[in-house]
């Protein structure tokens, strides 16, 4: 498997949505970096942590958008997917690539595009 030892960070409020990722990749052999719900947070793991393979980043965290810590992500050039739900922010247009999984997302299918998109 693509993700097999690397280190995937999850940003996401919904608790029982982030136990499942985690659980996911970690059956998949990924190391999670543990689950943020809050933009601060988010924004402290991705500016201290040097060893960020790829990311599952919520659009919202707790009402506040997340496209700073996108930004970042994009800049330090750590692949991620966006995790929206129906009402969720527009992005920026900087940020109109990246995948959006909508929150009743399918973990299986968003496993397979980050080890697509981290061995790209």
């Amino acid at each position: 498997m693509m993700l097999r030892n690397c280190s995937i960070f999850i940003a996401e409020d919904d608790y029982r949505l982030a136990s499942d990722l985690r659980d996911a990749f970690v059956k998949v052999g990924a190391n999670v970096i543990h689950p943020c719900d809050t933009i601060e947070d988010t924004l402290d793991v991705i500016m201290s942590s040097s060893s960020i393979d790829g990311a599952v980043l919520s659009v919202n965290l707790q009402g506040e958008a997340t496209f700073a810590a996108a930004e970042h992500l994009v800049r330090r050039q750590i692949p991620f997917v966006f995790l929206t739900c129906l009402n969720s922010s527009d992005c920026p247009d900087s940020l109109k690539g990246i995948d959006r999984f909508e929150k009743s997302v399918d973990i299986g299918y968003l496993i397979e595009v980050m080890g697509s998109l981290m061995s790209a």
